[in-house]
């Protein structure tokens, strides 16, 4: 087994390193995708998880004076830190490696504190246990609760790296991410960290003070533990059910607890009493802004209306409050710790103390001082500049105690003549000068790097004009969804463009322009302001984070005053005969007011063996996807048309009537006959009779056949005959989705762009005429129900390969026949049509939840071709 002193500064490197990582994150904030999660979780998890894993076991033994095993120690502390990086990266990637990352880093981390919760509960039952124990009873409190935080982190990963996944996997979870979210700081804030650290200063906060610990301060700990350890699971618990009031109270609660039963008989103790600034006062400052950020986060929980808005009040403020509160109580108990386990006796102990107390003002001063000036509503650039100075203040600490350590074991260093006498009891007095100039150096020094900020310009994109007598033109853009809003800005040529960019998303974002110009990464909540220049011309700017710009966001610039000026306001297609490509953020938006959901549920066959039906030929005006009305062309006025359904046998007699402006006809495929009369192209005003006999089953699709038929389709010209199957058996609910595509042209009054079908350049895909709207209207079953879908391709150009997300097909008809039919041992996962093809798939969903509906040939799905089926319980 190591010496004491040489295993400390063995695990010190660990410690140094998460500190060098958490540095390397400030540093970073402008380039990581997700800058706040690695803020509070490199102090956190990482940070303040290392220490904590290696110094609870410091005060286990000293409590029940029991060695424990050092190897076993490595091993957990190893697999802390491992799984806290292979998070880290989870965090960086997306998709299945993203959730691979997540769950394994959860995993290992999760292990490492089972194990450490475990040995702990062991030492505890040790046959001498110290009357300061209750500092082991938070300690395993705060184990336990870990465990549990680290599970709902896990959800919450899953959820972050994979969103058809998370949907698939536990919809009921996905939809109460923020919830989550929220138990997830109530297990991890005020549980792992707030109970390990208040059970820690219980006993170690009057030995920093170097006074003793009093018998009231033991039994008030001891009284607050239940009190505390119930807030946190009335917070919790109370987040989980919608009611962050409640939670807020109850974080309230524990902070009064905290103040009340731990912090306040300990702050007693160090009355008349002048604690080192290196260790007493760094351990108080970081009580201070853990249990600030505590009651701050409590304020905002209680003031919130529900989850999502409780959770986004906390932001970056609520990160300050925690990374400066965490490291601050770590580098004030190391820089009392580590000198004391090193050995060399008293006085060598003594220079130690006096070699960190000759800079501690000015690293104090300066840490706090650039975190409360971090509060302040500066620009980004100088908040990440303050953050920066505090990290590499703190590492600066951190690398002066590991100095102090090795000249400590030195043979050849020995105190200095001059060095004053070690006391004999009580703390070493700070000399006064040392205290002045250290805050008065770093007054100054954080007042150069505040004003070097602001004198730095934020942005210079290298399109920016020399020409600075340019009129101005400043307008503000912000964020929804994935979208800019606004997404078009009108700048007359010549001017010069200033843009005052707010996040007001739930991720980072940027915005850059074709010339260069650029903003930055802006994390949620902040703003930068981007000086794109002379326009001379329309530009384009967009988000350059990953994916982005290909969801939508983009910003377009429009030079008014120009040949090629746009300054029609209505929905349009871009000049350059590019095909229109609306971002999957516009056609997932809110549909309009008057946006009815087509209705997809299926009536049975009806009795009677002969079907009267009338089809009118309507071009009508009408809304086909958030923000985009056109002309359509319809049977009955809707698209898809009506739907039609008999049985093998059945005569159809329908009377086509055109009330367009252009010829249209009608092939029905559910018949065989002669295409040469009935399918004939009628003009405006005129009516044609189209019989035919239903004599095999399917799902048959009708359409105008006039030239250019694939413009006619596009245009919403199609629609479905079922003819059932002999034998079909009734089930508890039946759909039918027909998948259709929009080619949008830029004149509104056409509808579509003839091009853009002959390219096959989709403008947006949909089931049953309009993207998405199953997802704002979602179809419905109960648990156990047996659902059909029929599906159906309408085309005109593109495959389907048409699935339901959580899942598997026991029944597939296709095309005239079952592939699998009631199957118990095998199954399908898409039901593959191409154009003009058709079948149906059953299946029983076991559980509540919200199934997806999706083609999933995903781009398409993410053109439109996406809805939700929702399942509860019977």
């Amino acid at each position: 087994m190591l010496a004491r002193s040489t295993w400390h500064r063995m695990t010190a490197i660990v410690t140094g390193f998460w500190i060098i990582v958490l540095v390397a994150s400030v540093a970073g904030q402008l380039i990581l995708p997700n800058p706040r999660w690695y803020l509070i979780h490199v102090s956190g998890l990482g940070v303040a998880g290392a220490s904590i894993l290696i110094w609870t076991w410091h005060f286990a033994d000293a409590l029940t004076r029991s060695k424990q095993s050092q190897p076993h120690q490595i091993i957990r502390l190893a697999l802390q830190s491992v799984g806290t990086l292979v998070l880290a990266g989870a965090l960086a990637t997306t998709g299945m490696a993203g959730v691979v990352l997540g769950v394994l880093g959860s995993l290992m981390v999760c292990a490492a504190f089972v194990w450490h919760s475990w040995a702990l509960r062991r030492a505890m039952g040790a046959a001498f246990v110290s009357p300061g124990a209750v500092t082991l009873r938070y300690h395993l409190a705060g184990g336990i609760i870990f465990i549990i935080g680290a599970l709902v982190g896990l959800i919450m990963t899953i959820d972050v790296t994979s969103f058809e996944l998370a949907q698939s996997w536990w919809p009921a979870l996905y939809e109460n991410h923020d919830a989550m979210a929220l138990v997830h700081v109530f297990a991890m804030v005020l549980g792992f960290i707030g109970m390990t650290v208040l059970g820690t200063i219980v006993t170690f906060g009057p030995t920093v003070g170097r006074t003793r610990m009093s018998a009231q301060s033991l039994r008030w700990a001891g009284r607050a533990l239940p009190v505390l350890i119930s807030a946190i699971v009335v917070g919790a618990a109370a987040s989980l059910a919608g009611l962050p009031v409640v939670a807020g109270i109850a974080a309230g609660v524990w902070v009064v607890a905290a103040i009340v039963g731990v912090l306040w008989p300990v702050f007693k103790t160090w009355r008349g009493s002048m604690l080192g600034v290196g260790d007493g006062w760094t351990i108080g400052a970081g009580l201070i802004w853990l249990v600030a950020g505590c009651a701050v986060w409590a304020v905002q929980l209680a003031l919130a209306p529900d989850a999502q808005e409780a959770r986004s009040v906390s932001g970056g403020t609520y990160a300050i409050f925690l990374a400066a509160g965490a490291l601050q109580l770590i580098l004030g108990s190391l820089t009392y710790l580590l000198p004391v386990v090193a050995g060399g006796g008293p006085a060598m102990l003594r220079q130690s103390i006096e070699f960190l107390e000759r800079t501690g003002a000015l690293r104090f001063f300066v840490l706090n001082g650039a975190m409360v000036l971090a509060l302040m509503p500066f620009p980004l650039h100088v908040h990440n500049i303050l953050l920066g100075a505090a990290g590499l203040t703190a590492l600066m600490s951190f690398v002066l105690v590991l100095m102090a350590v090795v000249r400590q074991k030195r043979p050849e260093s020995k105190p200095s003549e001059t060095s004053r006498p070690a006391q004999e009891r009580g703390p070493r007095p700070m000399p006064d000068p040392h205290l002045k100039s250290g805050a008065a150096i770093a007054a100054a020094l954080l007042l150069a790097v505040t004003a070097g900020g602001y004198g730095v310009q934020s942005v210079a994109g290298p399109g920016t004009s020399d020409n600075q007598n340019a009129p101005v033109t400043e307008v503000d853009v912000t964020v929804s969804g994935m979208s800019f809003v606004p997404s078009q800005i009108k700048v007359p040529a010549g001017n010069r463009l200033i843009v005052n960019f707010e996040n007001t998303g739930d991720q980072r974002h940027d915005l850059v322009f074709d010339n260069g110009a650029e903003t930055g990464p802006v994390p949620t909540g902040e703003t930068a302001t981007v000086d794109a220049g002379i326009i001379e011309e329309s530009t384009e700017g967009w988000c350059s984070m990953v994916g982005h710009r290909q969801m939508g966001m983009t910003l377009d610039v429009i030079a008014t005053g120009t040949a090629n000026s746009h300054d029609s306001d209505s929905a349009s297609g871009p000049s350059n005969g590019l095909p229109n490509l609306p971002t999957m953020a516009e056609l997932s938006a809110d549909p309009g007011e008057q946006f009815v959901p087509w209705d997809a549920a299926l009536d049975p066959a009806p009795e009677e063996t002969v079907h009267h039906v009338s089809l009118d030929v309507e071009e009508v005006e009408k809304e086909v996807a958030p923000g985009r009305t056109q002309t359509v062309w319809t049977f009955n006025g809707q698209t898809p048309g009506p739907v039609l359904r008999g049985k093998v046998g059945d005569r159809f007699v329908v009377e086509l009537t055109n009330n367009g402006s252009m010829g249209h006809s009608i092939d029905f495929h559910a018949g065989d006959v002669s295409p040469d009369e009935p399918m004939r192209t009628i003009e405006p005003g005129e009516s044609l009779t189209y019989e035919f006999t239903a004599n095999r089953s399917g799902i048959w699709m009708y359409h105008c056949s006039t030239s250019p038929m694939s413009v006619h389709i596009a245009n919403g010209m199609y629609g479905a005959v079922i003819i059932d199957p002999p034998g079909l058996e009734p089930v508890d609910e039946e759909y039918v989705l027909i998948q259709g595509e929009q080619y949008w042209s830029s004149d509104l009054t056409e509808g579509t762009d003839a091009d853009a079908v002959a390219y096959g350049t989709p403008s947006a895909v949909t089931f049953n005429g309009y993207p998405f709207q199953y997802d704002h209207e979602p179809l419905s079953a109960q648990a156990g129900d047996r659902v059909r879908m029929w599906v159906l391709d309408a085309g005109p150009n593109l495959p389907l390969s048409f699935h339901v997300v959580g899942t598997q097909f026991d029944t597939v008809w296709s095309e005239g026949d079952y592939l699998i039919d009631h199957s118990e041992d095998s199954g399908s996962q898409t039901l593959g049509l191409l154009a003009a093809q058709g079948g149906f798939v059953e299946f029983s969903p076991h559980q509540a939840g919200s199934y997806t509906i999706v083609n999933h040939a995903m781009s398409n799905a993410e053109r439109g071709a996406h809805g939700k089926l929702v399942v509860v319980d019977n």
